[in-house]
């Protein structure tokens, strides 16, 4: 049966014990004694208080933890989603939340980049600019990167049949028309160069062991 350590050091002090508590005090000695008891239940009493405190800011921090991580991950996502897009005004508005949580010491760059790579997209083509929003009238502007405008799975069927010409050693003229082909795709802001990197590397020596069989 547990003891209220606080209720006993109040009915101590208050003097309502009786000899049936503590047989064989008298006025003086058993009177230091009592206090000392009291003293005994207050600490035990201030030890459970603070131990049920530690408790409740456990899981209190627990709670938030897990909050923040839910959070973290929804934003993130709709962040990723919204540049995958490639619509300009939703593009637009998930790159401004990103650089606000910067701003709000809230980076969460590495998050939506985990995202956009399960998604199948590369990272770096999501978060330049679509070709809708680069000024097409100015000369001075660069071209716009409109690589992450091709879908990804088209990507990998182009990068694949660029990698196998360019690794075909005896037809020369199919290397070279792979060569023109995967360089006017970027001239005209297409840039698959790591994809066919990557599906070259795939094809000599095989997949990245640390990359899921699937």
């Amino acid at each position: 049966m547990s003891i209220d350590h606080r209720a006993e050091a109040e009915r101590i002090l208050n003097g309502v014990l009786n000899e049936n508590d503590y047989p064989g005090f008298d006025e003086g000695e058993g009177g230091e004694k009592l206090v000392l008891a009291a003293l005994v239940h207050a600490n035990l009493a201030r030890n459970e208080e603070q131990a049920a405190r530690t408790a409740d800011m456990r899981d209190a921090l627990r709670l938030l933890r897990g909050r923040e991580y839910d959070v973290r991950k929804l934003v993130s996502t709709h962040i990723a989603k919204a540049l995958a897009s490639r619509e300009p005004n939703r593009w637009k508005a998930g790159l401004e939340l990103a650089k606000a949580l910067d701003m709000a010491d809230s980076n969460m760059d590495d998050a939506i980049d985990a995202r956009l790579s399960d998604d199948g997209w590369d990272p770096r083509s999501a978060w330049k600019t679509p070709a809708a929003l680069v000024p097409s009238d100015d000369p001075w502007v660069a071209k716009p990167d409109i690589t992450a405008e091709v879908p990804h799975p088209v990507q990998l069927v182009i990068a694949g049949h660029l990698a196998e010409a360019l690794l075909d050693n005896s037809n020369e003229g199919v290397q070279r028309l792979a060569r023109g082909i995967a360089y006017e795709l970027k001239n005209v802001g297409a840039d698959l160069t790591e994809a066919i990197k990557t599906r070259i590397h795939e094809m000599t020596l095989g997949r990245d062991p640390s990359d899921p069989p699937f």
